[in-house]
């Protein structure tokens, strides 16, 4: 296992997931969304990248877009679901919105702990995700083979998609939920999820109508320290 994340070592992804609109246009999106991302700092912003018209869907269900930054070692693909109200009736993850950024930690260009205090919240905010993720590259892998008993029993229930809509299970290094998926995974509101982990975590503050969780700021976080926080704070937000 060692072997496969040293390969890896210094990438983390930013994942962001909306969900869409059946009646919305995928260039009128497309445009505020380019519109937004500009106002949006270094290293993530758009300001002085090359960003592409709206995708086209073709025969596909799901058209995707490659933005291209000067810094090289900055990645951006992003994507829109098929805007039909009868494929969109489906409650799930699967028909999401996507915005990922792939970035390596150790870039002198990347101030880690900057990004995480204000580059990606506003990213979070200019996509208008619901949920959002900074993971290390194969942590989320090893942790649900380590779980995979649970994982077994939940996916039982096909009302429950894991790490999706309703329903949340790994931790990662940074997290943000939103109003509706901290009711419909917890239980409970955004102001409930801050009473709980303040004093327990790096940071937790609102953001939008939801909020925004960095649960491990520590860019050379090992795969032992993120079990052990997951182990830790499952149980305090009530999670499985």
């Amino acid at each position: 296992m060692s072997g496969r994340i040293s390969r890896f070592a210094n990438v983390r992804r930013l994942n962001c997931y909306r969900r869409p609109d059946s009646r919305e246009s995928i260039s009128i999106r497309h445009e505020e969304l380019s519109s937004r991302m500009e106002q949006v700092g270094a290293p993530l912003g758009w300001s002085s990248a090359v960003v592409p018209p709206a995708p086209k869907f073709g025969k596909e269900i799901y058209a995707s877009f490659n933005v291209r930054y000067q810094n090289k070692r900055v990645k951006c693909t992003g994507g829109y679901a098929y805007r039909s109200a009868a494929y969109l009736s489906d409650d799930c993850a699967a028909h999401d919105d996507r915005l990922f950024f792939r970035f390596d930690v150790r870039d002198s260009a990347i101030n880690y702990q900057q990004l995480l205090r204000k580059n990606a919240p506003e990213v979070i905010e200019a996509f208008g995700a619901y949920r959002a993720d900074l993971c290390f590259f194969l942590y989320e892998v090893f942790f649900e083979q380590k779980n995979a008993g649970v994982l077994q029993r939940l996916r039982s229930d096909a009302s429950i998609d894991i790490d999706g809509r309703n329903n949340i299970f790994t931790l990662q290094a940074v997290n943000y939920w939103d109003g509706e998926l901290c009711q419909r995974a917890l239980g409970y509101g955004r102001d409930e999820v801050i009473r709980r982990l303040t004093g327990k975590v790096p940071r937790v503050e609102p953001l939008m109508d939801g909020v925004y969780v960095v649960f491990s700021d520590n860019p050379d976080l090992t795969f032992e320290e993120y079990c052990a926080y997951n182990d830790a704070l499952k149980p305090v937000l009530g999670l499985v």
